[in-house]
Formats: C-alpha cells, sequence, structure tokens
C-alpha cells in the first residue's frame, strides 16, 4: 500500500485542523488519531495514556471506520495493559514506533490481536507521545490489508505525537504553576497568622544584602514594614541599639562566611518602640550565590520576664540570707538564755532537796510540784544547748561498737506497764555499729518515752532491729493516737507538735524529735517517720554499720 505526497498533504492539513481546535492535549491526541486513519483510509485508530502510577497504559478512545464491523475488537469497555503487551504495550516498553505487519507473531498477544486479525486486521503501527523523557501516550491505528513501512506516514505520525507532546508540557507548566500559585497563597495565608518575620536574602560579593522575601509579620517584630529595595544589611545595623550592633556584625561576619547563625539584640522598631528580637539563619547555595533563609521573632516579652526572674531571684535570696541571719540569732539568744537559765535552775533544785529532807517539810506536795518543775525546765534548757551545740558544730560524737537497745527497753518497761502499755522487743543477733553510747541512748529514750506517752492504755509499743547490707535499721511502732499524713514533713521541727498532741492537751516541748534527729544524723544515720502497720505511727533510725574493715561483731542489743 504506497501513499502518495497529495493523499499525505491532506492528513497533514487534517491532522493540524484537528490538533488546533482542541481544548486539550488529550482531546488533540484522540482528534489527530481520529482524523489520520481516516484520511489514510485505516480501518482503527486508538489513543491510549499512561496511567499516573505507571503501571498501566489504558485505552482513553477507539475510533472505526464507517461500515468496518470492529465492535468486538474495540468493545466499549475500558481496557488497560501492560508493558509490552499488544501495540500500545509494546511501544510503551520500547520508547519507539512498532510497525507490525503479522499480528500473530511479532507481538506480545493477550488475546486482543488474534481476534483482530480474525476480523481482517493485518497491520497495526504505533507511535509514542513524550512528555519530557517518559512515555506519557500512545498513538495506535490499524489497518485491514497489508500496508508495508512508510518513512512518510511514520514522519507524519512523529510531528503529531511531537504537537500532542509540547501540548502536554505546556499543560503541566500550566498545572504546576497553578499549584504553585495556590501553594503560594497557601504558604501566605499561614505565614500572616504567625507573628515571627520569615525572611530570605542574597549575600552578594560585595558584602550587600539583596531582600529576596519578607513575610507579612514584620509588624509584629519590626514595628512596620522593612524595605526591600535596600541593603539590608546597613539598614538593620542602623535600626540595632548601639550596645548591641557588635553582635549584629558577629551574625554579618558568620553569614559572610557561609555558615548558620545567630543573635539577640534590641531594636529601634518604626513605631519607635523598643523591642527584643531574636535573629537565626541558615545558609543556602545556589548556582554558585549565597542565600540565607531565616526566622526573626519578637522575644521581648521573654526577655523581660527572664529580667523580672532574676530580680525575684535575687529578692528571694536576700530574704533567704535575711532569715537565715534572724535564725541564727534565734539560735544564738536560745543558748545564751539557755545558758543563763541553768544556774538560777539549778539553785531552785538544791534549796528544793535541802527542803524536803527537812521533816516538817518532806511531805509538802508544794515542793514536790517545784522539783517537778525544776526538772521539766532542766530537760528543756539541755535540749535548747544540745541543739545549739549540733547546729554550731561543737558536739563531737564518740564512735564506738554499742549494744543498747534491750536496756533500754527494760528501763523503760515500768513506764509502760504504768498506763499500761504492752511492751515488748523483736530482735536477733546484730552487727555492731559504731556509735555515742549516751547520745544513742538519748535517741532510743527520746522514742520509747514518746511512743509510750502517745498509745492509750491497753496498746502496745514494739521495739524491733534489723540489718542490711549497709546499716542496722530500728524501728519503735506504737498503736497511739497517731500523727495526720500532712503533718509528717513538720515532725522534726522545733517546737512542733502534732495537732493530735495537742488537741489532747498532752503536756511536750517539741524539741525531743529535733533534737533526736540531729544526734542520728551527727552519726551519719537517717530517721524517717510513717504509719504503724497497726494504727499510730512507727519511726525508723538506720545507723551505718562497721565498714568490712572495721571490729565486727554481734549486737545482741
Amino acid at each position: 500500500m504506497a501513499y502518495g505526497s497529495e493523499l499525505l498533504r491532506q492528513c497533514r492539513h487534517a491532522v493540524t485542523d484537528a490538533v488546533s481546535g482542541a481544548s486539550s492535549a488529550r482531546e488533540a491526541a484522540v482528534r489527530a488519531t481520529e482524523a489520520l486513519a481516516s484520511a489514510l483510509g485505516w480501518a482503527c485508530a486508538e489513543y491510549w495514556e499512561v496511567d499516573p502510577d505507571g503501571v498501566r497504559i489504558s485505552r482513553v478512545s477507539s475510533w472505526t471506520r464507517a461500515g468496518t464491523p470492529l465492535a468486538s475488537f474495540t468493545g466499549a469497555e475500558p481496557m488497560s495493559f501492560g508493558r509490552g503487551q499488544g501495540i500500545p504495550g509494546a511501544v510503551w516498553q520500547r520508547g519507539s514506533d512498532v510497525w507490525c505487519t503479522d499480528l500473530l507473531r511479532d507481538l506480545i498477544d493477550p488475546g486482543r490481536l488474534r481476534h483482530g486479525h480474525t476480523l481482517g486486521l493485518r497491520t497495526a503501527v504505533g507511535t509514542p507521545v513524550h512528555d519530557e523523557d517518559r512515555v506519557a501516550g500512545v498513538l495506535a491505528l490499524f489497518a485491514d490489508g497489508t500496508a508495508d513501512r512508510d518513512d512518510d506516514v511514520l514522519a507524519m505520525l512523529h510531528d503529531t505525537a511531537g504537537q500532542i507532546g509540547r501540548l502536554l508540557e505546556r499543560r503541566r507548566v500550566e498545572e504546576l504553576t497553578r499549584a504553585l500559585a495556590a501553594a503560594r497563597r497557601d504558604f501566605d495565608r499561614v505565614i500572616e497568622q504567625v507573628n515571627d518575620c520569615f525572611w530570605s536574602v542574597e549575600i552578594c560579593p560585595d558584602g550587600s544584602v539583596r531582600s529576596v522575601y519578607a513575610s507579612p509579620g514584620g509588624g509584629g517584630v519590626f514595628g512596620g514594614t522593612l524595605p526591600t529595595d535596600t541593603d539590608m544589611g546597613s539598614l538593620l545595623a542602623e535600626r540595632i541599639l548601639p550596645e548591641d550592633r557588635e553582635q549584629f556584625q558577629r551574625f554579618h561576619e558568620t553569614a559572610r562566611s557561609g555558615q548558620p547563625a545567630q543573635f539577640e539584640c534590641r531594636v529601634l522598631g518604626y513605631d519607635q518602640v523598643v523591642r527584643w528580637v531574636w535573629t537565626r539563619a541558615a545558609p543556602r547555595r545556589e548556582d554558585g550565590r549565597l542565600f540565607f533563609d531565616g526566622i526573626t521573632t519578637n522575644v521581648t516579652e521573654r526577655r523581660e520576664l527572664a529580667d523580672k526572674r532574676e530580680e525575684l531571684l535575687a529578692q528571694e535570696q536576700q530574704q533567704v540570707r535575711r532569715l537565715r541571719e534572724l535564725d541564727r540569732m534565734k539560735d544564738e539568744l536560745v543558748a545564751v538564755v539557755s545558758h543563763e537559765l541553768r544556774n538560777p535552775i539549778a539553785i531552785i533544785e538544791a534549796y528544793t532537796a535541802e527542803l524536803m529532807e527537812e521533816p516538817e517539810l518532806g511531805g509538802r506536795e508544794e515542793l514536790a510540784v517545784i522539783a517537778r518543775t525544776s526538772a521539766h525546765l532542766v530537760h528543756l534548757v539541755e535540749d535548747l544547748l544540745d541543739l545549739a551545740r549540733f547546729d554550731n558544730g561543737r558536739t563531737a560524737v564518740d564512735l564506738r561498737p554499742l549494744r543498747l537497745i534491750r536496756q533500754a527497753v527494760e528501763d523503760h518497761r515500768r513506764h509502760a506497764e504504768a498506763r499500761p502499755v504492752t511492751l515488748t522487743v523483736e530482735m536477733g543477733a546484730l552487727p555492731m555499729v559504731p556509735g555515742d553510747a549516751a547520745r544513742l541512748r538519748q535517741v532510743l529514750d527520746n522514742l520509747l518515752s514518746n511512743a509510750i506517752k502517745y498509745t492509750p492504755p491497753g496498746g502496745a509499743v514494739t521495739a524491733s532491729a534489723y540489718a542490711t547490707g549497709e546499716a542496722v535499721v530500728i524501728s519503735v511502732a506504737d498503736t497511739g493516737i497517731g500523727i495526720p499524713a500532712e503533718q509528717y514533713a513538720q515532725l522534726f521541727t522545733r517546737f512542733f507538735r502534732a495537732s493530735t498532741a495537742t488537741s489532747r492537751k498532752i503536756k511536750g516541748t517539741g524539741l525531743g524529735l529535733a533534737v533526736t534527729k540531729a544526734i542520728v544524723e551527727a552519726h551519719g544515720g537517717t530517721i524517717t517517720a510513717e504509719p504503724g502497720p497497726a494504727g499510730g505511727t512507727r519511726f525508723n533510725v538506720a545507723l551505718p554499720r562497721f565498714g568490712d574493715s572495721g571490729p565486727r561483731g554481734e549486737m545482741p542489743g
């Protein structure tokens, strides 16, 4: 089958008319394919497009010459092939023309070509439509006679495919332009809601700074809109307070070297308001040119809060120093007063003792009251002096192996039986601990006497001890009146007494636990309080054991 020049000219004219009247690349491809097949007198023309996912190629349109019974070949249902299948798949896979005159042997046939051969089709031609470097579509034509390869026809197909390819590229550029414009509008809408100023500048070889982009948020940072038609470096340097310009100069020098940079300074805004601004930026190189993308944030409120916080911290530190000084003066006063009370109390005790030895006065209740009160005052004074000594570091403890627990319990048994309160001890063999016998006995006496005093008749007090890998723990637990949970943190504070004790008018000075804590800590130990397992309160004293190289032995109590 040969084609004359006049026929080919008519084909080109028909294709040109079809493409010029199309509103899209797809419509141009469909109309051009139909016009070309019709002008050549071929039986069928189709246009195929590669799916967006690049896995299949699908038929977009199918045209059949009038009077040619190809309905079963073209079909009305959607159709798609994989790479290499049929004419469109072969063109897609090769990326070049396919001219086939043997439909039964030259192509990978998914079944369609064999059916077309049965209907009389003998020749198939396909040409790729390129979009940049990829095959975007295929023009496919079928003839019901044998048509040998014709370069003029192929050239015409190439021209047609080229026109469609250019339309595809133009459409893609238009779509990208619209998408970019939409993205820019979305970006601007988001940026407008942000108080920070986003910007891009180019640092020119001469050191000048040219503005490329500045977001609308500059008003909240600079009190107005920054001009963009001048050297931004010089412009900003003029608005930065003189005492901060050295920081800006270092920032500018770092940026010129192509390194990330940031600084914080004060800026006089266009509204004549001074603001603290924080600027950070990162370099970006394009075609040998140096750009910087950055963010400038108004941090005035943060700086003012920081300054206020520093001021409050200084005031608080000054107040702490004043309180410590007052506390020291109070302790010194208590120590002096306590020391001055010892002599008159001792005189009262001595004269009371002499009077009680007189036969006619020995049984007087008044003298017994004076003796008890004097003993109470002596105990109070000694506690105050002990606390003062521990605070001043003037009390040394004589550390040596001790055995105290059982003896302390036995000494308090008469007091417990008088209430009556059950007093028990639970302990086995224990390693010795280093300690000062008199001071640690004072700890045990305080804990046992308190437990007995605050336990109602019929209750129980239990003293126990056990060893851990690093310490010996002594516990004194009672079933007494207990302590409110919120008051545990204050138990070892001087003069503090739990509300459960004051509400029952149980006498006490509130110094015993403070002295006990000072003694335990002087031994390198700890003391804690917690609710007892059977109600009441449990105190736990942990005293460090001898080291592996020190003396060892058992502490039976």
